[in-house]
């Protein structure tokens, strides 16, 4: 029955679902220190307040209910979103030269960074075609390029790497995810 629900009344059973638990806590907590504040206690906060650890129990386990429940009504949308994301990163891949889309493979193959020599070792790019091809890419704001000595490190766009990468290693995704997170700038980092 949930599932043949419109998007528009799960969200709203969603919100109902967590007002009930919000108020739940509140009305715990509310209880807890009214009575430990010295107020005199009126009967309906006297009870919460002697049943306050089974009270805590139930707050607790309806937390976790609460989480399942939300995932069950919300995970179809964000699927469809992950969906969508990837889709759109395949119709990026489809607007670029046969280079261009050469360059961002490589990238996604080696955990959305690598160098502009690297680059220049595929199969028919020389060393110029490689530098115009790195130069294309980072106009369009696909890449980034970061002056390392005389090397060019090339970092992928953290949208289009997440995207892209939906398919791989869930271990290699995460450890990656998490440093393209400690970047903020939208782009891979990897420290030194």
């Amino acid at each position: 029955m949930v599932r043949n629900m419109p998007v528009k009344q799960r969200l709203m059973l969603s919100l109902a679902i967590l007002a009930g638990f919000v108020l739940l806590v509140f009305a715990m907590l509310a209880s807890y220190v009214w009575a430990t504040a010295g107020f005199g206690v009126p009967s309906f906060v006297e009870f919460l307040y002697r049943f306050h650890f089974e009270l805590m129990v139930i707050v607790s386990v309806s937390g976790i209910l609460v989480g399942a429940a939300m995932y069950f009504l919300m995970h179809e949308r964000v699927e469809v979103a992950t969906q969508e994301a990837a889709g759109n990163a395949e119709l990026l891949l489809s607007f670029l030269s046969a280079d261009e889309r050469a360059v961002v493979e490589l990238l996604l193959r080696s955990e959305g960074h690598t160098t502009q020599a690297q680059v220049s070792r595929l199969d028919d790019m020389t060393r110029l075609r490689a530098h115009r091809v790195v130069l294309r890419l980072a106009d369009k704001k696909i890449i980034r390029i970061e002056k390392l000595g005389k090397t060019n490190q090339l970092w992928l766009a953290k949208s289009i790497y997440e995207s892209m990468s939906n398919g791989s290693n869930g271990a290699k995704k995460e450890e990656t995810a998490r440093k393209i997170e400690k970047s903020g700038r939208g782009f891979i980092d990897i420290p030194a």
